[in-house]
Order: C-alpha cells, then structure tokens, then sequence
C-alpha cells in the first residue's frame, strides 16, 4: 500500500470523532477508579473454581459462537425473570463483552434500516460503534431534567419523521434514570404502530429496586425489540468480557456470522465461570441492593450538604453530579478517575460508581 493511502487512512481515522470517543474501562483498575463501567466486585470461589475445572476439563477449544447452551439458556431465564420478556436460548448469543454487544446489534441490525434515531446524550462506546460506517443518525433531543432521558414524545416526533430503528438505555448509562412503565408502554405502542424496531440497552436494570420495565416484555412487537446487556452483572465477571445479546431468532444468523468473522468465540472457561455466576446471582444481587441504596443514600446526603447537585437516578449503581471544571480538576488530583459526562454529550456532568470509596471522592469537591 502507498504511503500516501496510508496517510489518506489514517487522516481519516483522525477525523472520525465518533470512532475516536473515549472507551470506558469495564472494571475498576485501582482503588479510586470511580469511573469504570462495571462495580468493584471479588470473584467468588465458586466461580474461580468453576473456570480452573473447566481448563482442567480440555475447555480450551472453540465454543459454539452463539455461546455455550447452558449459558444461553440461563440468560434467557434471567431475563425473563428480571423483565417478563419470553426469551428463549435461541434467542440469546453470548459476545465477548458490552460493547460487542452494542457492535453486532447496530451494525447489523442498521443494515435493515435507513438511519437510527440515538439520544443526544448516551454511552460513548455507542459512538464508537456508529463510528465503524457512514450512517445517517438522527439525534434524539434529551431532557436534562428527566436525567438526560429523550422524552417520549420526542421518541415519537422522530419515529413519526421517518426514523425506523432506535438505540435507548433504560437506565441511561450516565445518570441511572430509567422510564417508567407506563412511558415504556408508550414508546412500545409508537414503535409497533410504526412497524419500527429498538435496541434496547437494559443492563443496568439489575440496580433498580423493585425492576426496571423493558421493552422486551411489551406484547405490541417483541419481533422488533434486540436487547442487550452484561451477564451476571456485579459478580466480579466485569473484566472477563462476557455480554449478550437477546434477539428475534431470524436476526440471530446474521450477528452470528458477524460476530465469528471478528473473534470466533467468547473463551470457553469464561463461559463456564459466567454459568457458575447465575447460580449465585440472585442471592449476591438482593445483598448487593441493601448495601448501594445505603451508599447512594449517604452519598446523596453528602453532596447535598456540600451544594452539590445530584442529577435523579433509578440505578443505585451510579450517580451522577453536575460540576465544574474546577471541580473535575480536584477530583483528578486527589487521583480519583470518574466518567465524564462530556463524553456521552453532556459537559458538565461526572459519573461515579456507588460505593464506599465515592464518599471520600465527594469530600474532595468540597
């Protein structure tokens, strides 16, 4: 190849905004990291041990590409469970990680459609996968009061514009907030009398007490709805990139060609540690409830007493405050690391995970 394509490539590499967005680590990597995707969480035993006998099994080989069928089948029951949806395993592909998840879904899925509706305000590593090919992307205006949510009617306005194919999470990624059921049911209604289809990103549902509604357990076009997410969230798995996708079945073929051209697989004894982590999943998230709607209390308490606005959210996971540059820069030199609402369109806006360690962060903007 000349030097000059090579320049050409990589100029336009450069250019790419969407492709360059800031990635987000999946798990903490260090004491004050406050702004991975993922919880701090210590593997258990059981799971350790289930990965090791695994190895010591021969489970070094290639795994079918949509994943292992136990694994499938579990994430199909959980979701039912979590959502109402009525996933079966064929169903369900297991991909290496949330933002294969997000990759395989949109550009595969976007194949079928003219452009995408995606709100203004939403995960950076979204950007990075509409950054992959020239698409259309109509931008959903958001409502900062409402946690940066795009209101429904604003949903609507674009699906009535001609927009087929939406990108939502439901709770956002920045602030935790999550529809209601009722707006959930509206958007479902719009969709379905539109003959449009959404992906759905409900993985931070777990961390909403009492559930989070889906638009997979809609009755109006489950034939239209591709959810995705992270398996046995908050089970120390985070670093293991481990996500799914749950989809029609006629839309499975074309992801899971996809997704074997990439990276074949998703490793084979991490699967099996993810199988393990099911088994314990339930039992681990209600404890992991009491003690994040205990820090988010007091958190919330704390910044309120240091005027430091709280932005609403459902998850108990995160929160996200608004604050300065100043304030940014303190939190950086005290060595904290958090997500910067910038990088999801929303300056002025940090992230941090729920946790003992945000307590001491939030005395370091005071």
């Amino acid at each position: 190849m000349a030097s000059k394509t090579k320049a050409e490539i990589l100029a336009g590499h450069e250019a790419n905004t969407a492709l360059n967005a800031r990635s987000l680590a999946p798990a903490p990597r260090h004491a004050k990291d406050l702004g991975a995707d993922g919880m701090f969480s210590p593997l258990d035993e059981r799971i350790i041990a289930a990965a090791s006998e695994a190895l010591e099994a021969g489970q070094t080989h290639y795994v079918d590409v949509p994943g292992i069928a136990p694994l499938r089948s579990e994430i199909a029951d959980s979701l039912n469970r979590e959502t109402g949806a009525r996933y079966e395993p064929g169903n369900i592909i297991i991909t290496a990680g949330l933002q294969e998840s997000r990759f395989l879904s949109i550009q595969k899925i976007g194949e079928d459609f003219e452009n995408i509706g995606v709100p203004a305000v939403i995960h950076p590593g979204v950007w990075k996968a509409l950054g992959v090919r020239a698409r259309e992307v109509v931008s959903l205006p958001v409502d900062a009061e409402r946690g940066y949510l795009p209101a429904v009617q604003a949903i609507a306005d674009a699906v009535a514009g001609g927009c087929r194919l939406l990108y939502l999470e439901s709770p956002s990624r920045l602030t935790g907030a999550a529809y209601t059921s009722e707006e959930v049911a509206a958007i479902a209604q719009g969709l379905s009398n539109a003959g449009a289809a959404a992906i759905w990103d409900g993985g931070c549902g777990p961390w909403v007490e009492g559930g989070c509604g889906s638009l997979a357990a809609t009755e109006e076009s489950p034939e239209h709805i591709t959810t995705i997410g992270e398996a046995v969230p908050g089970m120390g798995l985070a670093s293991w990139f481990i996500g799914y996708i749950a989809a029609p079945e006629d839309q499975i073929p074309a992801m899971q060609s996809q997704k074997q051209i990439m990276a074949i697989c998703t490793s084979t004894a991490a699967q099996f540690a993810a199988l393990e982590a099911t088994k314990l999943f339930e039992e681990a998230r209600g404890l992991r409830l009491g003690q994040l709607a205990q820090f988010k209390s007091d958190l919330t308490k704390t910044a309120a007493s240091q005027n430091i606005a709280v932005i609403a959210g459902d998850a108990l996971n995160i929160i996200a405050l608004r604050a300065s540059e100043a304030a940014s820069a303190r939190l950086r030199e005290a060595g904290y690391e958090f997500a910067d609402g910038a990088s999801f369109g929303a300056p002025g806006v940090i992230r941090l995970n729920v946790n003992a360690v945000a307590s001491a962060a939030l005395q370091a903007l005071s």
